[in-house]
């Protein structure tokens, strides 16, 4: 049976009341309530820290109406693969608690959990965009050896996190085509740091312009060792 409209407009009046009581209590200046998320279904209500978008939702618990379910979210910016495994926490706690009381929860018992996701994505984006670096660095040099095909990251690579992998492939020589026999190189992040580079059915001609590729802009001292 729906819910009848006063009964509705009580409870999201004190589902508001409740948000605007713990942004004062997490402070004003850094959390926001987005007026957006109250709607008619299962009312919740979110709110919005300034300095980096992450997200307190709070809505009343399924089979405990006498509680709120209060849960933190990562930013809606964020890619799914840094957010991949990272929870923001959850809590409940009474309906009987002041805005005040729920603050406090919240602050000693959500936003550690939520601070952490947050560090721990901002590692994992920082790292990506570190790891495609350092891979189109290495596939611009061996794109200087001759015959070299091998195309750029697509927007769907992109867009699914598949941008730290380059495959470039070296023909044997004038007038072949894909079919005919040839060299592969595949450029991409490594497990354990760094740039991992993987050749297949290179001649000793290619192994040797690779090197030259690879060793090209070092220092002397470097190629000296």
């Amino acid at each position: 049976m729906p819910t009848p409209d006063y009964k509705l407009t009580a409870f999201r009046a004190e589902l508001l009341a409740l948000a605007e009581g713990l942004a004062q209590g997490l402070g004003s200046d850094e959390w926001t309530v987005d007026p957006r998320r109250i709607p008619d279904w299962h009312p919740c209500v979110e709110l919005v820290r300034t300095e980096d978008r992450a997200r307190v939702l709070i809505q009343q618990e399924r089979l405990r109406p006498d509680r709120w379910g209060v849960h933190g979210t990562l930013p809606d910016s964020s890619t799914y693969y840094y957010r991949h495994d990272l929870t923001g926490g959850n809590i409940t706690v009474t309906r009987a608690k002041t805005p005040a009381q729920v603050a406090r929860d919240v602050q000693r018992r959500l936003l550690p959990d939520l601070d952490a996701a947050v560090a721990e994505m901002s590692r994992r984006q920082h790292q990506h965009l570190t790891d495609v670096h350092e891979v189109t660095a290495v596939a611009s040099r061996l794109k200087a050896v001759p015959l070299t095909t091998g195309q750029p990251p697509g927007e769907a690579n992109r867009r699914n996190g598949e941008d730290t992998t380059r495959t470039l492939s070296w023909n044997q020589g004038p007038g072949t085509s894909w079919s005919s026999p040839h060299a592969v190189v595949k450029v991409q992040r490594s497990q354990f740091g760094g740039v991992e580079i993987t050749c297949s059915h290179l001649t000793p001609d290619m192994a040797e312009a690779v090197l030259r590729a690879l060793t090209t802009s070092l220092p002397a001292t470097a190629q000296a060792a």
